[in-house]
């Protein structure tokens, strides 16, 4: 990736498999959601997470976090089911984040199994869940995002 290129995309699920993230280059004060819905937002790039995770904050969205890793099996198994669920609950923020290249993120979430899924609202971990459940990530996503 070049120095002036983004590292954030926005995968809708459709043929593409990412996709850049026209958003990403705003300043730390302007959002870069997805355009369209069914989005997940990947992060490549400490700073972008950072900055996005800090804007975060101001909001009530509940955010979840797939941690993952491209040798994980179980990992994508629950890519499309994570896509299919971006595009039904469009009032929560899907972000997907490899623990190998982001390992200091996953650290801070005291990640230890893939896949794993944390739950935030306003900055705060308010859920986790470990491992491809997907009929316990659905419940918590409906406890949290009211």
């Amino acid at each position: 990736m070049g120095a002036n290129q983004s590292a954030v995309y926005a995968s809708n699920g459709a043929n593409e498999s990412f996709m850049p993230n026209k958003f990403a280059s705003k300043g730390a004060n302007e959002s870069f959601m997805p355009k369209k819905t069914g989005q997940v937002l990947i992060f490549r790039s400490s700073s972008k997470w950072n900055s996005h995770f800090q804007s975060s904050k101001e909001t009530n969205k509940l955010m979840v976090i797939h941690f993952t890793a491209t040798w994980c099996g179980p990992c994508r198994t629950m890519e499309p089911i994570i896509r299919d669920f971006a595009a039904k609950y469009v009032g929560v923020e899907f972000i997907q984040i490899d623990v190998d290249e982001l390992e200091g993120v996953a650290k801070e979430y005291a990640v230890q199994a893939l896949p794993a899924f944390v739950l935030i609202k306003k900055g705060k971990t308010v859920d986790k869940v470990v491992g491809a459940e997907k009929a316990a990530l659905q419940k918590k996503i409906e406890k949290y995002m009211v």
